[in-house]
């Protein structure tokens, strides 16, 4: 018995260090054919390495630049937007994303006192600190009561925690990008799609056509349509073909 589990433990970790040795190869081979030219081989490869671990900023920076370079120029401009939602302060995919923009002839991304925000502040680190704060916090606000000395001092020492804790919470769910845009789509199709006052194709509900490689926001889906918001607050109905959503589905 002891000989089975000692095999059966050794098989595990043989199975584990292979998986994670593909995904560094992944990686590995898709870096190594972009720096060679390769495009179309290393789209191949990054795919698989986003498929098989942990996304990252840089991952979907490459990405995009050997999609550009495949003159894939919506698809690289999604993997920028992508990059972004990782690390909205990575400046060269924000660059890489304002130029396959200007290329595509469509508005440029999200804006605003929120984007400034979440551009400014590393949405994870906030969270964490945040969560420290409110719970010692919580900690000193017991502590208070159970303590006759000091009372005030730690009452107001609590409260001060408590609310800079909940503060930092709300700022980040008010300024994570991954929330700002969590129902944001980019339009892939080459010829654009359409948007309509109902969902139907009839040509006398049409109301306008955006371009390829313009964002929208998804408020709700019907059969194979989705009720859409347009950047300007415009909204209306497209067809689902041809509509990507920002963030990926797991």
């Amino acid at each position: 018995m002891r000989n089975l589990s000692s095999l059966a433990l050794i098989s595990i970790l043989c199975i584990f260090s292979t998986v994670l040795s593909m995904r560094g190869d992944y990686l590995e081979q898709a870096r190594d054919r972009l720096a060679h030219g390769e495009y179309e081989s290393a789209v191949t490869f990054f795919e698989k390495h986003l498929q098989s671990a942990r996304p990252s900023s840089s991952a979907y920076y490459q990405l995009g630049q050997a999609l550009q370079k495949s003159e894939k120029e919506a698809e690289a401009a999604l993997a920028y937007r992508r990059s972004l939602l990782l690390d909205p302060r990575f400046a060269p995919a924000a660059e890489a994303l304002r130029e396959a923009n200007a290329r595509l002839g469509v508005s440029p991304s999200l804006s605003g006192w929120q984007a400034d925000w979440g551009r400014k502040i590393p949405s994870d680190p906030t969270v964490l600190l945040g969560a420290f704060a409110f719970w010692l916090g919580a900690f000193l606000l017991f502590a208070a009561l159970a303590l006759s000395k000091k009372r005030t001092l730690l009452f107001s020492l609590a409260s001060v925690l408590l609310v800079g804790g909940i503060a930092s919470c709300i700022l980040v769910a008010f300024t994570d990008p991954r929330i700002l845009e969590a129902r944001q789509a980019m339009v892939m199709s080459i010829s654009g799609t359409s948007l309509y006052k109902v969902p139907s194709e009839d040509a006398s509900e049409k109301i306008t056509t955006l371009n390829q490689g313009s964002t929208v926001k998804i408020l709700s889906a019907r059969g194979r349509w989705f009720h859409v918001e347009l950047p300007g607050g415009q909204r209306g109905w497209f067809l689902q073909e041809g509509i990507t959503p920002l963030i990926p589905s797991a």
